[in-house]
This record gives structure tokens, C-alpha cells and sequence, in this order.
């Protein structure tokens, strides 16, 4: 196994370990953030069952992709009180891109949409010159657009892309390091639920009357 992967199996977990106790505890600054990550710490190197947790999840790591663990890691940021790294505006398009990405990747894989067509297949690197142009120079053109437009969530899709370029991941497919379940649901559910409250707020806003008399 890869040195990298290897890596790999230990920052999903741990990141995830710290997050959730962040949460759990309901833990902000930065005397609470390292408490939380000594005590991830501790949790993902113990030997649960006579392994530490990397060695069961090394399994489970390769479906997290590497947006999903930057998130993590600016979701850690936010709640020690560095909110300013990732603005609103930045969430945003993270959660739109994943929900995007999402629509693109997974019906496909449940065999919705043209037949003969996988979308995931895409991601291969050997169609580089071929279809895969089309995720490969998507993705490319998506973080040049955000960087240039001032949104920092560019520069995760550029780490991402950097992590493919290297190998960080024991997958060759692109879509591994843009996308995963999780990510993919969080953004979806996200999305739904900010359209969802657009559309009251509008309706409100078109009805005062009428919400008056009620």
C-alpha cells in the first residue's frame, strides 16, 4: 500500500473523530478544538479490538473524497473561531457543486438516464483525450471560475485535483477525489433545503395580506 494511502486511512477518521466530538460537546475556540483533537486522537490510534481504528477503516477511507475531508477540516476551523477562512458564500458553492455533481454521478450508477452510458466512467484517466475530457476540463474550468470570482471553495476543488494529479487516494478515477455518498447527500440535503426556504420567503413576500388575514 501506498504511503499516501496509508496517510490517508489515518486523516479520514481522525478529522472525522474531531468534528464530531467538536459537536458533540458543543466545543468552540481553540483550547476546546485541541481537546478535541487530542481526544480524536487518542480514540483513532487505540487499539480497538486489537487494531486502531485506521486498520478497520482503511476498508471505508477510499469513500471519502478529499473536498468531503478538506470540508471536515474547515468545518473544524469554523468551530475553533475561523470562520472568516471559509465564508458563507463559500459553504454555498461547496454544497452546490456536491448536490450538482451528485445529479450528474449517481443516477447513472443506478442505471437511470441513456443507456450505454456511465457517467462514472468519466473519471478514468485513460479516456483523458476521450469523454473524460468533459470531467476532467469541467472540474478545471469550475475552480478557475470560483478562484477568479473571489470564492475560496476553488481552491478546494484545486487541492483536489492536485490530490488526483499525485495519487493521494488508492483510486484512479477522478470522481473519487470530487465526490463521495456522504458529501454527496450533506450537499443535496442542503440544496433542498434552501430552495425550500427561498420559495416561502417568496411567497411571503408576494402574499403580506393574505398571511396577515391568516
Amino acid at each position: 500500500m501506498k504511503t499516501a494511502v496509508i496517510l490517508w486511512t489515518f486523516i479520514v477518521p481522525l478529522l472525522l473523530l474531531w468534528w464530531i466530538f467538536q459537536r458533540a460537546a458543543g466545543l468552540r475556540g481553540w483550547i476546546a478544538t485541541l481537546v478535541a483533537g487530542v481526544a480524536a486522537l487518542a480514540a483513532t490510534c487505540f487499539p480497538w479490538f486489537g487494531h486502531p481504528l485506521p486498520f478497520w477503516s482503511a476498508g471505508l477511507s477510499a469513500n471519502f473524497s478529499v473536498i468531503m475531508v478538506a470540508l471536515l477540516a474547515l468545518g473544524i476551523l469554523h468551530r475553533a473561531g475561523l470562520s472568516g477562512v471559509f465564508r458563507p458564500r463559500d459553504w454555498m458553492a461547496a454544497w452546490i457543486f456536491g448536490a450538482v455533481a451528485s445529479l450528474l454521478l449517481y443516477p447513472s450508477a443506478l442505471g437511470l438516464g441513456p443507456q450505454n452510458f456511465d457517467s462514472y466512467a468519466l473519471g478514468w484517466p485513460c479516456l483523458f483525450w476521450g469523454k473524460s475530457l468533459l470531467l476532467f476540463g469541467g472540474a478545471g474550468l469550475a475552480a478557475a471560475s470560483l478562484i477568479w470570482r473571489g470564492n475560496r471553495f476553488g481552491y478546494v476543488l484545486v487541492l483536489a485535483l492536485l490530490g488526483y494529479a499525485v495519487g493521494f487516494q488508492e483510486s484512479e478515477n477522478l470522481w473519487d477525489y470530487l465526490l463521495d455518498p456522504v458529501y454527496g447527500a450533506v450537499s443535496l440535503l442542503v440544496v433542498l433545503v434552501g430552495l425550500t426556504r427561498c420559495s416561502i420567503s417568496r411567497s411571503r413576500e408576494g402574499d403580506p395580506a393574505g398571511t396577515a388575514d391568516r
